[in-house]
Order: C-alpha cells, then structure tokens, then sequence
C-alpha cells in the first residue's frame, strides 16, 4: 500500500504540468513526509456547465476543514468542496464510451473530444470519507483502493465511476525488513526527476450537523508492485501517464470495465529507488533530508513489508 509520501511542488509548478484550468487550491508549503489525514493536492475535472467552481458560500469553511494542519504559503483561494459536491450529484447519471476500444485508443480519443471539460486543481483530506459516513475518522481506515476491486467496494465503486483524480507526488515511502528486525525505509520515485500523477479517486462529505460542513476527501489507488519496486513491497501506487490524464478524469467516463482498462502498469524503468533516514518514520519530521539517500542496512529474507 502507500501510506506515506512527499509533496513539494508549487501550484503554478502544478498548474503548468497537469494543464489546470481552475486554479482553486491552497498554496502549500512543500511536505516531505505526507501522512493519512493530511491535506493534499489534487486534479480533478468537471464539465464547464457543471456549477465551476465560485469561491464563494460555504466553500471557504469546507477548505478550511481540509487544509487544517498544513501551513499555508498564502495567496490562497479555498477549494469548493460545496460546488463540488453540488456537481458531483448533477453527474450521476449513466454513459460512457462503448465501442470496444482499448485503453489507449480510448484515452486519446476522449482527450480530443471533449472541450468542455475544465481540469481543476483543488487540496482534499487524504483518506477518503464516502458521503454515506457518519462522520470524517473513517477516511483514515481508507488511504488506498486496491485497484482489483475499488470498482465493487462500497467505499470506493461510486467514486470509481463518476470521481476519478490525480494526486501529485514526488515520489513515495516503502519500508522493507531488515536482518535485524528493523525495518529500512525507501523514496521510490520518477527515474527523470518529474511528478508523480498516482491515480486517485475524491468525495465530497456533507457533515449531518446543523453546520452542514463539507469535506472534500481523496484515496490514492494501488496495484501489483512493477518488478523494479516489488523486491521492496508487493503493492505500489496506480499510476497515470500524461496521455491518459484526460480519460481518466473525464466525468462522462463511468463504466467500470473502461474505467479499469486505462489503468496499466508502470513500464520497467520508469521507477528508481533508494534507501533512506529512518527519520522519516516519524511524521511530525519534515523536511527534504528524509528524501537524501542513507546507507543501506541488511535486507532480512523474508517478505517484502510496509509500515503500515
């Protein structure tokens, strides 16, 4: 699973590499060490007529429930968690591409066809909060969604079909055993140095109480770890190439099946890894040494482990 990763880019560094169209995040500061329950950036689209979002109303209260605990840069804007929500409920309703195509045909195909789309960059509470939840401490449980079966998990399989995001990264953590029972962390990350775009799926929770707060929260999806990283741990994040983002965002797409088949594995090479501080372990540590490489403590034979 991921269960802890770094996150340093700027909004605009975001903005340009993912083609945003609303800007309406939180400037962050950089976050070395992104633990569940933090606030994270996100990429997302809506269709243009589906109430973009304002800024305004209850939107600023939401984002300051997500962006609670993470320093702000300033300059900010808060995410419409309330437009959100209210496009999220004016998009369910049936469709999707369904001529038989495969997964690049159809990634490249809706990226042409569809103008009206507006990809918007917004922060979420990582750990997804269904909109059936009682309350947000369930998002905690809910930092990853297997890739097998976000599809047909309650949790998950609405926002499979109707609220797919990308979430941003440098790279992320994975912890493997050691020979003398410890356990040896690594940053796993692009090979050339650029974002990580891990598949991601978002909800928008409206609390019960007189308030009626709104939280938008994400998950990160995982899948079988590429051999480049499985000698590591045996899952991994899901993710998504620059030619597939605007598919897999597309909110028309919601057919489980041609939701699935644009999610592949990373090719061989695109990850490299390298051990680092066990500093990092802790989360109140931050900061870009826990990202350095440290000298690498005898691996244990047995299996391939994670902290969390």
């Amino acid at each position: 699973m991921c269960g802890r990763y770094a996150s340093t880019r700027g909004r605009q560094e975001l903005a340009d590499f993912f083609g945003i169209d609303v800007d309406d995040a939180d400037e962050l500061e950089p976050d070395f060490n992104v633990a569940p329950t933090k606030p994270v950036p996100i990429v997302l689209t809506r269709l243009s007529g589906g109430d973009a979002a304002s800024g305004a109303g209850e939107a600023g209260r939401a984002a300051g429930a997500v962006t609670e605990g993470r320093t702000r840069a300033g300059g900010a804007r808060g995410s419409d968690a309330a437009g959100l929500g209210r496009a999220a409920g004016e998009q369910e309703r049936p469709g999707s591409v369904s001529d038989g195509a495969g997964g690049e045909e159809r990634a490249a195909r809706v990226e042409r066809a569809r103008p009206e789309n507006v990809r918007e960059l917004h922060v979420a509470r990582w750990g997804l909060v269904p909109f059936w939840a009682k309350d947000v401490s369930i998002g905690a449980r809910l930092i990853n969604a297997r890739v097998e079966t976000a599809h047909e998990k309650p949790a998950f399989r609405r926002a499979f079909a109707l609220h797919r995001c990308l979430v941003p990264a440098d790279g992320y953590y994975e912890w493997q055993a050691t020979e003398d029972g410890g356990k040896q962390p690594h940053f796993i990350r692009p090979a050339d140095g650029g974002v990580l775009a891990m598949a991601g799926l978002y909800e928008v929770w409206r609390s019960p109480d007189a308030a009626g707060g709104r939280v938008l929260s994400c998950t990160i999806i995982t899948t079988e770890a590429t051999d480049d990283v499985g000698r590591i741990h045996d899952r991994m994040p899901m993710l998504v190439e620059p030619d597939r983002f605007g598919a897999w965002l597309d909110p028309a797409l919601t057919h489980p099946d041609e939701v699935r088949s644009l999610l592949v594995p990373a090719a061989s090479g695109r990850l490299e890894s390298h051990p680092v501080s066990t500093a990092v372990n802790k989360v109140t540590n931050n900061g870009p040494e826990l990202v350095k490489p440290a000298p690498q403590v005898g691996i244990s034979s047995s299996a391939p482990l994670t902290l969390f």
